[in-house]
């Protein structure tokens, strides 16, 4: 993005420049959790990917409500992101995953193990998406969870309006159709929708 583009995008977020630095970084921070959320990585890459876009197309075009453009923007790049990481090959972030067999392994076994822990994310990301946005979202953010899993989750639940109890078993029932997609999609018996 352009110094002239960052400060046409920073003018049509307020015009006063204090305001609209705030408001940046308030909007950054919460793009960045929207990403992280949607288990879409880096999230910080990916907030810069839609200002760029947002900024380039400002340039371009007058649009009314900017918030509401960025938002969109930023639904699209997760479409893509999202797309682009069901055609890459994962690399796991186990350390020991570089190591050779152990003893006694062959490597065809080290190899078919590695293809069943690729069907298993591949299943994984199938069965996620075929949940509504709401509850995809919800079940990430219930379980993405650094530092004090009790406060988090209070406060998650408190968001939402409900009980713990209430966000328990709404999590619950998510995990449970998770299990259920994710055995069928592993032994390969059809599942309807």
């Amino acid at each position: 993005m352009t110094s002239e583009h960052f400060e046409n995008f920073l003018k049509r977020l307020d015009p006063d420049r204090q305001h609209a630095g705030e408001r940046y970084e308030d909007l950054r921070r919460r793009l960045i959790k929207f990403f992280e959320w949607n288990a879409c990585f880096p999230a910080e890459d990916l907030v810069d990917e839609t200002f760029d876009r947002v900024a380039q197309k400002l340039a371009e075009v007058d649009v009314l409500d900017v918030i509401g453009f960025i938002w969109g923007f930023a639904k699209h790049v997760r479409q893509e992101a999202n797309k682009r990481s069901e055609r890459m090959l994962q690399i796991s972030d186990f350390p020991n995953r570089a190591q050779l067999p152990a003893q006694g392994e062959t490597p065809e076994r080290v190899v078919q193990e590695e293809m069943e822990e690729e069907q298993r994310a591949r299943c994984l990301r199938t069965c996620l998406h075929r949940f509504s946005d709401h509850d995809r979202e919800l079940f990430l953010k219930y379980h993405n969870v650094q530092g004090d899993h009790t406060e988090y989750r209070l406060r998650l639940a408190e968001e939402l309006g409900v009980t713990i109890g209430a966000l328990r078993v709404r999590i619950n029932r998510l995990r449970e159709k998770l299990e259920t997609c994710l055995h069928n999609c592993v032994t390969g018996k059809k599942q309807g929708r």
